[in-house]
C-alpha cells in the first residue's frame, strides 16, 4: 500500500477559469490502479483535496485536485493506460488478455486501446487500390442517441477500408455496412485521397457498391474480388446438379449415382483437372445429362 499526496501546485487551479484556490473544503481518498512492480500490485491511496473556487464569476463552485498522471473521472493512470494500450496495439494481445492481465474491466482495457490509436495512427495516406469489407462483431446492441431520449440499436456488423495497393493496412474502422457508413468516411476524407483511389475492392454487396459514386470517386472503378464471384458460380452448378438428380431419380444423390460421385469435379479449375479428369467429368454429364442443364449452368 502506497500512501500519496499532491504536490504539484496546479492541482489547485479550478479547471474552469484557470484561478488558484486556497480554500479547502474537504478531503477525499481514491484508489487509482497503477503498474504493477514485476508480478506485485502497486496498491495506491490518493488523499485527495477538494476546494472551493474564490473566483465570485466562476459558475463552479468546488472542485477536486487532479493531475496529468491520473485525469479527473479516471480510476486508472495514465502509464497504465498507455501500457495497456501498447500491449494491445503493439504486442497485438487481445483485449479480454491484457484486461484479465493488468486487473482492469474489457472496456477500460479497450477505451485505452483506442487512445494508444487515436496517438500513434495519423492520417490516412492517398491509395490507389481501396478494398471494403464487414467483420463481425460480437452481438447488436442498444445505446442512447445522440440527444438521450430514445434508444438506438447498434448492428454486430463494423465496415473497414483496406489498402490494398500499398503497406498501410487498415486505414479506417466504423460501425455499419451500409451505404451511409462508407459514403460518411469517404467524405471525411481529403478530396486528395477521394481522387488518388483508381479501384475499389467489394464483396458483392449492394450497399457498397451504392456507395461508389462518380460523384464521390470520381476516378474510381468497381471491382468484385474473385473468391465471392467463384462461389456464386459454384452454388449454382450445385443448385442445377441436385435439380437434375431429383427430376432424374425423384431423390436425392446417392453414392451410385454418377451426379453425386462426380460433384466435386465440376466446381474444380479447368487448370486444376487433368486431361483424364476432365474427359471422365465431360463424358459423364453428355451420358447422364441428356438436357445439358448441368454442362451450361456455368
Amino acid at each position: 500500500m502506497v500512501h500519496v499526496v499532491t504536490g504539484d501546485p496546479e492541482a489547485a487551479r479550478c479547471p474552469d477559469c484557470r484561478v488558484v484556490s486556497t480554500s479547502v473544503k474537504d478531503h477525499a481518498v481514491t484508489r487509482p490502479r497503477d503498474i504493477r512492480y514485476e508480478d506485485d500490485p502497486i496498491l495506491l491511496r490518493w488523499n485527495k483535496t477538494r476546494y472551493r473556487c474564490g473566483n465570485p464569476d466562476c459558475e463552479r463552485a468546488t472542485f477536486t485536485e487532479s493531475i496529468p498522471q491520473v485525469p479527473p473521472r479516471r480510476r486508472t493512470t495514465t502509464r497504465l493506460r498507455t501500457q495497456v494500450g501498447r500491449a494491445v496495439g503493439d504486442a497485438a494481445r487481445s483485449v479480454v488478455e491484457v484486461a484479465a492481465g493488468v486487473g482492469v474491466s474489457w472496456p477500460t482495457a479497450h477505451a485505452a486501446f483506442v487512445e494508444h490509436a487515436d496517438r500513434v495512427l495519423g492520417t490516412p495516406q492517398p491509395v490507389r487500390v481501396l478494398g471494403i469489407d464487414e467483420t463481425r462483431r460480437g452481438k447488436p446492441r442498444w445505446v442512447r442517441d445522440a440527444d438521450g431520449r430514445r434508444w438506438v440499436r447498434i448492428g454486430p456488423w463494423d465496415t473497414g477500408f483496406i489498402d490494398l495497393g500499398g503497406d498501410q493496412g487498415l486505414l479506417g474502422q466504423v460501425e455499419g455496412r451500409t451505404s451511409t457508413a462508407v459514403t460518411d468516411w469517404l467524405t471525411a476524407q481529403s478530396e486528395e485521397f477521394r481522387d488518388q483511389i483508381s479501384h475499389v475492392v467489394i464483396d458483392p454487396s449492394a450497399a457498397y457498391a451504392a456507395a461508389v459514386t462518380d460523384a464521390l470517386l470520381p476516378n474510381a472503378q468497381l471491382v468484385v474480388d474473385h473468391f465471392h464471384l467463384v462461389k456464386l458460380a459454384n452454388d449454382m452448378v450445385t443448385a442445377v446438379r441436385r435439380r437434375v438428380t431429383f427430376d432424374a431419380h425423384g431423390r436425392r444423390g446417392r453414392t451410385q449415382d454418377p451426379q453425386w460421385a462426380n460433384r466435386r469435379r465440376p466446381l474444380s479449375a479447368r487448370e486444376r483437372l487433368s486431361d483424364r479428369s476432365f474427359a471422365k467429368m465431360w463424358n459423364a454429364l453428355i451420358d447422364h445429362d441428356p438436357g445439358h442443364r448441368l454442362s451450361i449452368s456455368p
